[in-house]
């Protein structure tokens, strides 16, 4: 029996609760086939999901993922590559442009930005899961948290251009290495999620940075050039997005 398009989401919207609340993919698995099994024995004697869930969607989740044991294990196992893509979103574009130092202010500042960046797109996550939020909504949110991200990061540099000095600033073809490494932590997180962002999100912030280092290209262009690149790729990357949801929601408007 095919279900509901309103089954479908909630099912999905479960999977996705469940998964930023630490729980274990097989178990969610599990959850996820007993809940279809429910919803299909529902709708095939003409009930609503109203009746499965109680007329609550977010209590219900709320519920299912209280009875659940945390996977605090795996959770630990992700840690070391969140932290190794983070390191190296902050330190690539830095090492490829040859601008790149260490000082006491990006050292404490950088980790803490991308902890809570990480931690409020979880949040968004559980809550877009929970509560129906238009597209434009969820759209409004995500652009936001990436918008704050990029201007406290732009401000710690600031910060640290004027008031810190480095302690430690590598050579140009130690920063090369550096820029390799983090090119090969992007395609280890590529394969590790299953999805190719974070391999195509760098190849639109830090190429532009590598093709004009070759290049006799003055500071004021550059700038002009990076912008021009992020936010072609950015509108690029939310077509996309556009599309397959058309794709997957045809009468959807």
């Amino acid at each position: 029996m095919v279900l509901s398009k309103d089954s479908q989401e909630f099912i999905a919207n479960l999977k996705l609760y469940l998964m930023t609340s630490g729980k274990k993919d097989s178990e969610i698995k599990e959850i996820a086939e007993e809940l279809r099994g429910h919803l299909e024995d529902a709708e095939s004697r003409g009930k609503s999901l109203a009746t499965v869930t109680g007329g609550s969607p977010e209590a219900y989740m709320k519920n299912i993922s209280s009875e659940m044991a945390t996977d605090f294990y795996g959770l630990i196992k992700l840690m070391p590559m969140f932290i190794l893509l983070v390191i190296a979103y902050f330190i690539t574009g830095s090492a490829v442009r040859g601008d790149l130092s260490f000082s006491l202010l990006k050292l404490i500042a950088f980790p803490l930005i991308g902890g809570a960046s990480i931690g409020a797109y979880i949040f968004a996550f559980r809550k877009m899961a929970s509560k129906k939020w238009s597209k434009k909504k969820e759209f409004t949110i995500f652009v936001s948290i990436q918008l704050i991200t990029v201007g406290l990061m732009s401000a710690v540099l600031l910060l640290d251009i004027f008031y810190f000095e480095p302690f430690y600033t590598p050579s140009r073809e130690v920063m090369w290495i550096i820029a390799a490494i983090g090119v090969i932590i992007f395609i280890i997180g590529a394969i590790w999620s299953k999805t190719w962002i974070t391999v195509i999100l760098p190849l639109f912030l830090f190429g532009p940075d590598f093709i004009m280092s070759f290049m006799q290209v003055d500071e004021m262009t550059g700038l002009y050039v990076n912008m021009g690149v992020f936010v072609g790729g950015f509108i690029l990357f939310m077509l996309y997005l556009l599309i397959q949801n058309k794709k997957q929601n045809p009468h959807h408007s």
